[in-house]
């Protein structure tokens, strides 16, 4: 799984706040290319690695970031040998600043350019707590979500609000996805393939990529 989106929008925080429950106060030090961080989730039952990787929102770090669009090894695995599922991409903006929505346009079509035709996208609007500085309403991250048939959430790192919630939907929608379009044994474990790469509130839908050609309007 994939963070990305502009500097300062918190996807570092949002990623120390769900492995390690804790909110780094004061100004953090921007991420320099990429970090890396696994946990363990359950979904549906399921015991899911969730392995994800943060990357830099710098300008110069942005052709590093698209090199781990496809060619990371940041698949979700369940704990079954074998069973390897499809990609994500969490697109993160800051409900406080209009311009990181904005900026989501550019980043939608790196996202189109390079990552799998079967990757899914979550668009994430964070630091949800500043109600008072809010220049993004929940309605217009609905809006370009739904228009880039994306899943959506509102969330806070500073309070943990949706933060669990939202990556435990990344897992349980690909565990889903995975199971409907792999086959699997008596047992219900996904069996081999000759594929060498991936084939908790109110999230819309998801729309996966078809063709390389990303639905996005705004």
């Amino acid at each position: 799984v994939l963070l990305v989106g502009d500097s300062c929008v918190g996807k570092t925080s949002l990623l120390i706040r769900f492995k390690d429950r804790i909110f780094l106060k004061g100004t953090y030090i921007s991420t320099v290319g990429i970090d890396y961080k696994a946990k363990v989730v359950n979904a549906n039952g399921i015991p899911v690695r969730l392995k994800i990787w943060d990357t830099a929102g710098q300008e110069k770090f942005r052709s590093l970031t698209k090199s781990y669009y496809r060619d990371s090894d940041g698949w979700l695995c369940h704990l079954h040998p074998h069973y390897l599922l499809f990609p994500a991409v969490v697109l993160v903006y800051d409900i406080s600043r209009m311009e990181t929505l904005v900026h989501t346009k550019s980043w939608m079509d790196e996202i189109t350019a390079n990552a799998d035709s079967k990757t899914l996208l979550l668009l994430a609007g964070n630091k949800a707590d500043e109600l008072r500085e809010r220049a993004v309403s929940k309605r217009d991250g609905e809006r370009v979500a739904k228009e880039c048939g994306a899943l959506f959430w509102e969330t806070s790192a500073k309070t943990g609000q949706n933060v669990d919630a939202m990556f435990h939907s990344v897992a349980e929608t690909l565990l889903s996805s995975s199971a409907s379009e792999s086959p699997v044994d008596k047992n219900g474990f996904a069996l081999p393939s000759d594929k060498t790469g991936p084939t908790d509130s109110e999230p819309s839908n998801p729309t996966r990529l078809s063709g390389n050609t990303f639905r996005c309007c705004h």
